[in-house]
């Protein structure tokens, strides 16, 4: 194996890094099949003239970048797996890294590399029609929560539905839209008064972790309150204290209403949940009342965010709609 590599001492790049660039290249090429064992540090150093400390430094920077992998007592195997051997996203990645490998052997630094992309993503966006995407939720303060993180992905249109209007109204919902975006919960009504059933993308919601991580930290003896828009994430929200704060007391979870009495419901609370984003729903002296709370106890803003195997779900069932012809 040793034959595939050559060095210069001459050239001014780090011998290391000739070894490094021969190596990875032999290996990307195939010239080395996958989980194929390298020679020894030892060997290496041998046939090539090498100092062994670094044929090791080489070694190092190899498994580092994710080619190689040291096996305690038997050796160092490839670890690489060319595109087309793993899953859509493995594969993604190896090209992402084939280009950002040419673009480094160009001299450009990882911050041109970024402007680069940018620009690149931005060029296809303003080539690429939208398309037109509905969520679905039973609650504003969930609805509200799914959009903002479905805005992040380029290149759709968001229309934001409750599904008490859907359920009024469900004649062109499954006409307009390319893709239809709600809950495991309401997946079924839908398919029962949409005719384009293929259309309903069905996700899964879970607490986000920094929520999860403030409820937790509530120590015992806090007061908690719990208010919402509505009863649902109300309930919600109180069965994720159930399990992660039991220690705490929480009182039964308020919903906001005209004629609310800041004042009572406030009153000798030393904490409270409230989804985030609430104060686009709140009147001006309810937004008052938050400010002040937030003075003097914690003020906890939790999000149920749509998890990340959904997440990546919808993200390619939008690339294969965008592909169709």
């Amino acid at each position: 194996m040793t034959e595939l590599f050559h060095v210069n001492t001459d050239s001014g790049v780090p011998v290391y890094r000739q070894l490094v660039d021969e190596i990875r290249s032999a290996v990307k090429l195939g010239k080395i099949a996958p989980d194929a064992q390298l020679p020894t540090v030892l060997h290496m150093a041998e046939q090539l003239g090498l100092a062994r400390g670094t044929v090791k430094r080489a070694y190092d920077e190899l498994e580092r970048l994710g080619l190689v992998e040291k096996v305690q007592g038997r050796g160092t195997f490839v670890c690489y797996h060319p595109p087309g051997s793993g899953s859509r996203k493995d594969q993604a990645m190896e090209m992402i890294d084939l280009m950002l490998d040419k673009l480094d052997e160009l001299g450009f630094s990882m911050d041109e590399v970024n402007i680069f992309l940018d620009l690149k993503m931005r060029e296809r966006a303003v080539n690429t029609p939208s398309l037109k995407v509905a969520v679905i939720e039973c609650n504003p303060e969930n609805l509200s929560q799914m959009a903002a993180q479905l805005r992040k992905i380029e290149g759709i249109e968001l229309y934001s539905y409750l599904l008490a209007h859907v359920e009024a109204y469900p004649y062109n919902l499954d006409e307009e839209m390319d893709l239809i975006v709600t809950t495991s919960e309401h997946a079924d009504f839908l398919r029962s008064v949409l005719t384009e059933r293929e259309k309903i993308a069905r996700v899964a919601l879970r607490l986000s972790l920094s929520s999860m991580a403030r409820i937790v930290r509530l120590p015992p003896g806090e007061r908690a309150g719990i208010l919402g828009c509505s009863r649902r994430f109300g309930d919600l929200l109180y069965a994720a204290c159930a399990a992660y704060a039991s220690n705490v007391l929480v009182d039964p979870p308020a919903v906001i209403s005209r004629d609310f009495d800041w004042q009572s419901f406030l009153a000798g609370k030393t904490a409270l949940l409230i989804p985030d984003g609430l104060e686009k729903f709140l009147e001006p002296d309810g937004i008052q009342f938050l400010q002040d709370f937030a003075g003097q106890g914690k003020l906890i803003r939790c999000v149920y965010e749509i998890d990340e195997g959904s997440f990546l779900y919808l993200q390619e069932k939008i690339e294969r709609l965008r592909d169709k012809p």
